[in-house]
């Protein structure tokens, strides 16, 4: 839904239950950290997200977009906390992810999905937990291509992966299937005070209805602003806080050539 996806896509061009497991690293190092609030209609703070990123070690890292509803809204059970995490490794100058986590609230029922990315055997597979219950494996499907969750996405982005991206140009990007493939494409507009502007249009392959959304990006190709239409409720926005805290430079730290690439735990 808008929400869930504005919440996620507010990370590439850009709510807290206990830790996700993820794979055994001794103190890991915040190598960034940014705050953005979220506001709905005339509610200027409905809730505030985090973007957290950890370096692991050298070329091993784990993304985190987290938040929780503010004031009344934490009533709300829709509202209540969210976390997308991605485990992910720097190879050859392009980020792969290994593991992308979504948690949320359904029905009163706490939710995990976790796609596994195989990329020895060129697969990506989705597993599915209700709580209370057991992981279940709910279906496999090939890469076709690169394939990206947002997170992973946003942070290739930072790094220039996709090589120059001017004004008035089109970025197409396959992101996680449903397991039909699924693309995102983004539209690079001109430069202006706020930023530069971005729109991106996205839909599921199992539904007619296109849905919009704007970003500003700083310099460092992090949305500073984002919004999109919500029905009934008008304008959904988020706004980065503390905008001094974007790593302008040194955000990963390459991995030694003699260093193993690191396997993520399910």
């Amino acid at each position: 839904m808008p929400v869930r996806v504005l919440l996620l896509v507010i990370l590439l061009l850009q709510l807290a239950p206990g830790p996700l497991q993820v794979a055994a690293a001794a103190a890991p190092v915040i190598r960034e950290d940014l705050e953005y609030q979220i506001s709905l209609g005339p509610w200027s703070d409905v809730a505030r997200g985090h973007l957290v990123l950890k370096e692991l070690e050298p070329g091993h890292y784990l993304a985190e977009f987290s938040g929780a509803a503010q004031g009344l809204w934490q009533l709300m059970s829709r509202w209540l906390p969210e976390r997308y995490q991605t485990e992910m490794v720097l190879r050859e100058g392009r980020l792969l992810p290994l593991v992308y986590r979504e948690e949320f609230i359904s029905k009163g029922r706490r939710i995990l999905k976790e796609y596994r990315f195989d990329h020895e055997r060129g697969r990506v597979s989705l597993w599915r937990r209700a709580e209370g219950g057991d992981k279940v494996k709910k279906w496999e499907a090939p890469l076709q291509g690169p394939v990206y969750d947002l997170l992973t996405l946003f942070y290739n982005l930072r790094l220039g992966a996709f090589g120059p991206l001017p004004g008035g140009s089109t970025l197409r990007v396959n992101v996680l299937p449903t397991p039909a493939p699924q693309e995102m494409v983004f539209v690079i507009g001109s430069v202006t005070e706020m930023g530069r502007k971005v729109m991106l249009d996205h839909h599921r392959p199992d539904s007619k209805t296109v849905n919009q959304y704007f970003f500003f990006l700083s310099p460092e190709q992090v949305p500073t602003q984002a919004w999109t239409r919500v029905t009934c409720f008008g304008k959904l926005a988020g706004r980065l806080l503390n905008p001094g805290e974007i790593r302008k430079e040194g955000l990963l730290t390459p991995p030694s050539s003699a260093s193993p690439v690191p396997e993520a735990q399910p």
